[in-house]
């Protein structure tokens, strides 16, 4: 009876030291929090408590306490005292880890940025905790910027004869830019499905218009730090400089499908697609594995070759291979721009496939509006009407601003040359046509109500 009422009073004392330790965490988590948020520096101070008593409650504490180190980093009065807090935060990202494995935080990552962005230890370390990051999380790996500072680093190297060549810089070029791929393309089908439902007539709920307004400025960002990326290596990506570089490796590398595959597609992006030895590695890649990225580039050469029917038939294969929507997009936006100046209607055809399968690729539409701007003399009765064209062109530009942000300013711009070439305020007057319709009975086929300005 006794060995009982000892152990019941043993699990009755361990309940309530549990249920005060509970209590405890709660309220300290509870005063962090609300310090953090009102950048009260005495946040730090619980969140020492929490990961002294109670590292395992909740994985609030790290996120919390990510900010609360912060404040003491942003507090710092004093190189050093801000070092100790910068350490501080790569070790929370540890204990992060640690007690909460599999968070999707990115705290490898992070820990490189948060050395980074504070000045703080060397470049090599940096770069060290990056690569880490790149290749042991890759999927967390999302920060337009640390992927924009990991490519600076080792091109900045290679700059400085530190032993790191040309085809390693070029390797990362290509690592990181599937990257922000993957990323952007992430952000954009989610996009195209909102897209979808404004298309419908369906509103956007505050919560989806607020995402997609998110969505737009992640886009933004990512499409900065690719152009970024793009003028960085742009010097090292010459014609001059890649055609012998390429040359020389292909022997070694006619085998190998991603050397191939991103020879090719440096080759083509660099506008380096009329040499010989595009055509060899293209053949070679599609001999090798005839893929959705072989096919295209096979339609490339045929391209050059003024081969219009074959090149048609590879780059139909390819998009039929294709099952990335962006990728499918793109090649029926090349297939629309090989037509834009002999036919027409065709162009306008693959330019609507290439909006059927992605709603937000934007170039499309300014293609589409190229055709129209281009067509005044095909269409109308009169030169008024002809210059008509002109407003459907603008409102094609517009359609490319609103569903694409990151050719919004050349949309715009676009849009309003477009409009100065239309009827004036004056000339809209003298017609007495404002506010009627007038439609395009050519291979246009559409129709534009008359602005009244």
């Amino acid at each position: 009876m006794k060995t009982k009422l000892t152990l019941l009073l043993i699990a009755t004392a361990s309940f309530f030291v549990q249920a005060q330790n509970t209590e405890a965490c709660t309220e300290a988590i509870s005063l962090m929090t609300t310090s953090v948020k009102a950048k009260d520096v005495a946040g730090y101070d619980y969140l020492t408590t929490l990961r002294k008593d109670c590292p395992t409650f909740h994985k609030s504490i790290y996120t919390f306490g990510e900010l609360a180190v912060k404040l003491k980093i942003e507090k710092a009065t004093t190189p050093q005292e801000k070092e100790k807090y910068v350490r501080d935060l790569l070790k929370l990202y540890d204990e992060h880890d640690q007690y909460f494995p599999n968070n999707g935080a990115g705290n490898k990552m992070k820990k490189g940025l948060a050395l980074f962005e504070n000045k703080t230890g060397t470049t090599e370390e940096v770069y060290n905790l990056l690569d880490t990051a790149f290749k042991t999380d890759y999927a967390n790996f999302k920060y337009a910027k640390a992927m924009y500072v990991y490519f600076e680093i080792i091109v900045n190297n290679h700059k400085a004869n530190k032993g790191v060549e040309l085809q390693q810089v070029f390797d990362k070029y290509d690592d990181i830019t599937n990257k922000l791929d993957e990323e952007e393309k992430e952000l954009s089908d989610e996009k195209d499905g909102l897209l979808t439902k404004e298309e419908a007539g369906q509103v956007l709920s505050e919560k989806e218009a607020k995402r997609k307004a998110r969505i737009e400025e992640n886009l933004e960002i990512f499409g900065n730090v690719r152009n970024d990326m793009d003028n960085i290596v742009l010097e090292l990506s010459t014609c001059d400089k890649l055609i012998p570089f390429y040359q020389k490796g292909f022997e070694q590398n006619k085998t190998n499908e991603e050397w191939l595959k991103r020879a090719a597609n440096r080759l083509d992006l660099k506008g380096c697609d009329s040499d010989p030895i595009f055509s060899k590695i293209s053949e070679a890649l599609y001999k090798l594995n005839p893929s959705a990225d072989a096919a295209y580039q096979l339609g490339v050469v045929e391209i050059q070759r003024k081969n219009t029917t074959k090149a048609l038939d590879y780059f139909n294969q390819a998009a039929n291979l294709y099952t990335d929507n962006t990728k499918k997009a793109n090649v029926y936006y090349r297939i629309a721009s090989m037509f834009s100046k002999s036919n027409k209607v065709q162009a306008r055809s693959y330019a609507r496939k290439a909006l059927s399968v992605k709603p937000s690729f934007g170039k499309a539409y300014l293609l589409i509006a190229q055709l129209y701007g281009s067509s005044i003399n095909d269409c109308g009765n009169d030169q008024f009407e002809k210059r008509a064209m002109y407003w459907l062109a603008a409102q094609y530009c517009d359609k490319a601003g609103a569903v694409d942000s990151s050719i919004k300013g050349t949309a715009s711009k676009t849009a309003a040359s477009y409009r100065a070439a239309a009827p004036s305020k004056t000339e809209i007057f003298q017609s007495g046509k404002a506010g009627q319709r007038i439609a395009f009975n050519c291979w246009v086929g559409e129709s534009i109500v008359v602005p009244s300005l």
